[in-house]
């Protein structure tokens, strides 16, 4: 069976890095035919499961669709059982990582930079091309020391490390490390060859290449001066211009111009003191039921004149077979109403248990229909939809057990739930902190402190909400201290120029 569909191109770099451990760990994956960078990547059934637009980007079987090429590379090699791709200890297992990440950070990254800069992405400048290059070289031979004493990079057997390390030693060796530089570097020749001539790995990426000489930059010719007007000579048609194909190495999608945006009639509505970014808030950080509880706040501030509430279940129950395909089922749904992100609030579930089981739950809309927010997903026929009036008493207790997610239905349980657009979550992969919910918040806590002023801020609520969660946990707090923010994002001043200013003669006193 095959572990998901993997979105690359041929020729890119880090989808070759991952098709190789799933080949030599026995992985089978399914290659999307017809991807085409800068098409594919910009439908929105694309941007729907992968809002960046990058690739490589994995689909799984299981509704988890996965982005980043370390993140895709992991998750491949836990499946090979038997390669202990991942180490066999949390020792060695803690050392695949360090490699992993020292070969993007250290080698793969540098020589992207520098081909940014010599091929045009970026304008060339000297000085930063040496420094990237010095830095790339300084890596290279930090590799071949550890090398020196090794056939491998952890242990006595290829990991994920090995794999990871040898696809961005093999990207430089094939255009900007030259013969001389190579010489230097025989460890790690040798370790590539090992790595890429494996049967299995060698059936993905091919023959090894070396660069005759490091690419350089070129700059474009000047043009020539034009001589005296000859006769003139009838014309040819012009030959279409053919157009550039974007870089097979980048994860980055071009860059596309976006259509102007039509103006949403629900944005004409009256203005609401019902703040729906600010419940979506409230939910996610208190209680449901109870003194203080986030339905208390509902009802003390919600605006029935503005918003509208509304049940919602699916059409087609027997149809619907285990617990996790139903909630996937949820997650898809609710992904397709991004466009209405602004404009409602959603509880769904699944109850009962698997091959016996319902989706139902409730939505919040703007306005006093749903279908100007609901119609934005294909798929919205599929559900019926009925009004609540929080006056009568079924229809209460059937809102609040929605959103507390106890709903029960004709002795149907709540199984499992989700909600559309809290965020939709308050961490980033389960409900408690997880090391990404650390490591990103403190890559935040850098950009809030002295890159992201208050006008900027304002526009990631869930962002911010996110971070003060994190930095205020009390073991965390006592680390990073209290959160504390820049008032003004800072901006380059260029220093004032003295050329041409006469210095003053100094004064003297008599």
């Amino acid at each position: 069976m095959s572990a998901g569909k993997l979105y690359t191109v041929p020729t890119q770099s880090q989808g070759l890095r991952i098709r190789a451990i799933a080949a030599y760990g026995g992985v089978q994956l399914e290659m999307v035919e017809g991807f085409e960078m800068g098409v594919t990547n910009q439908s929105q059934e694309y941007l729907r499961k992968f809002p960046l637009g990058k690739i490589p980007c994995l689909e799984t079987p299981s509704g988890l669709n996965l982005s980043e090429t370390t993140a895709i590379a992991r998750y491949v090699a836990s499946l090979g059982k038997n390669s202990l791709l991942l180490g066999s200890t949390p020792e060695e297992e803690a050392q695949v990582d360090q490699w992993v990440s020292f070969g993007d950070t250290e080698i793969f990254a540098n020589g992207r930079t520098i081909k940014g800069l010599i091929g045009g992405r970026v304008p060339y400048n000297k000085v930063i091309d040496t420094f990237y290059r010095d830095r790339n070289t300084r890596a290279l031979k930090y590799l071949e020391s550890h090398l020196a004493t090794r056939t491998f990079l952890v242990r006595d057997r290829i990991t994920l490390a090995d794999i990871s390390v040898a696809s961005v030693v093999g990207y430089v060796l094939s255009w900007l490390i030259d013969p001389s530089e190579r010489a230097t570097l025989p460890n790690t020749v040798r370790f590539y060859e090992t790595v890429a001539n494996q049967p299995a790995i060698k059936g993905v990426w091919g023959d090894v290449t070396y660069a005759d000489k490091a690419a350089q930059f070129v700059p474009a010719a000047k043009p020539k001066k034009e001589a005296a007007p000859a006769a003139p000579k009838p014309a040819k048609a012009p030959a279409p211009k053919k157009e550039k194909e974007p870089e097979a190495d980048e994860e980055e999608e071009p860059l596309v111009p976006e259509e102007p945006k039509a103006k949403n009639p629900l944005d004409d509505l009256p203005k609401s003191n019902f703040n729906l970014e600010q419940w979506k808030r409230e939910y996610s950080n208190r209680d449901t039921r109870g003194p203080g509880g986030s339905l208390e706040y509902f009802y003390q501030n919600f605006d029935k004149e503005g918003f509208s509430l509304w049940k919602c279940k699916f059409k087609y129950n027997d149809e619907l077979t285990l617990i996790f395909m139903s909630s996937n089922q949820i997650g898809g749904f609710f992904n397709r109403l991004e466009a209405s992100r602004k404009y409602l609030f959603g509880s769904m579930g699944v109850l009962g248990e698997a091959n016996n089981s319902i989706i139902a739950g409730c939505f919040i809309c703007r306005g006093q229909d749903y279908k100007p927010v609901i119609d934005v997903a294909p798929d919205w026929e599929s559900y019926d939809f009925e009004p609540i009036n929080t006056d009568n008493e079924a229809d209460k207790a059937y809102f609040e057990a929605s959103l507390a997610w106890d709903l029960e239905i004709d002795g149907k349980k709540w199984a499992d739930g989700k909600n559309c657009h809290l965020a939709t979550r308050t961490f980033l992969i389960s409900d408690r902190i997880t090391m990404a919910d650390i490591s990103i918040a403190s890559v935040l806590k850098s950009g809030f402190e002295w890159l992201i002023g208050a006008s900027e801020r304002a526009a990631f609520p869930n962002i911010l909400r996110f971070y003060e969660t994190v930095a205020n946990q009390s073991a965390i707090k006592e680390i990073w201290g209290e959160p504390t923010y820049v008032a003004k994002s800072p901006q380059y001043v260029p220093q004032a120029s003295s050329r041409g200013k006469k210095e003053k003669e100094p004064t003297t006193t008599p």
